[in-house]
């Protein structure tokens, strides 16, 4: 009960930060039409689906546990890993299964391990993060929130997704590194053109979380 109560109490606090929020939850998922207006269309949306469903089910059958700890998440064919494991060779394990993939073009592991795993609170805290990074871009009317893929494990936001400039990408990081509780921010989205952002190194895309 007490676990239940943590978790309703959480998510009231998250549908109530924003008045733009409750798009975002009522409306369940993305239609045809929104998906349409990504910036990488029907093809490139329903590929990346696809490489997802196989590596979480290739996950799962290799252990039911690994995949209940690894959050993945597929932007044009690159694959971030991402999460907090209790035995220290699934590591490496996680990212070969992603390599096992047809369409995987790169894999980005930010696998930790600890034996304790992760929390109940942490993992309510995080969905509640996510959820405030994705209200704070919907409710921007310059940023195409739907070109963004947002995950946070264990207090670290990741960004994936592509941005129609560098002014956009920059301000997309600004709003996820505001949001209370964030610890810092993982930005592995690019620019329309194809551009990296600032630089590809994953430690120069950290962005500090505004205290």
């Amino acid at each position: 009960m007490k676990f239940k109560s943590q978790y309703l109490a959480l998510i009231t606090a998250g549908l109530t930060l924003s008045s733009c929020i409750a798009p975002l939850v009522i409306g369940g998922g993305a239609t045809v039409g929104a998906i349409a207006t990504k910036e990488k269309g029907i093809t490139g949306t329903a590929s990346d689906s696809q490489i997802s469903v196989v590596l979480k089910a290739k996950l799962y059958q290799f252990d039911p546990s690994l995949y209940s700890q690894v959050t993945v998440n597929v932007q044009s064919g690159e694959v971030l890993l991402a999460g907090i494991v209790t035995k220290a060779e699934w590591q490496a394990e996680a990212e070969r299964i992603a390599w096992e993939v047809n369409g995987v073009t790169h894999v980005v592991n930010h696998i930790e391990t600890s034996e304790e795993g992760t929390g109940v609170g942490t993992i309510m805290q995080d969905s509640v993060i996510t959820t405030q990074v994705k209200a704070n871009l919907f409710c921007d009317g310059d940023i195409r929130s739907l070109n963004y893929s947002i995950k946070t494990v264990n207090g670290v936001v990741y960004i994936m997704g592509i941005a129609q400039s560098q002014e956009e990408l920059d301000k997309v990081g600004k709003y996820a590194s505001s949001v209370k509780g964030v610890q810092k921010v993982m930005s592995y989205a690019k620019v329309k053109d194809g551009a990296p952002t600032k630089d590809e190194a994953p430690a120069k895309d950290e962005v500090p979380a505004e205290g």
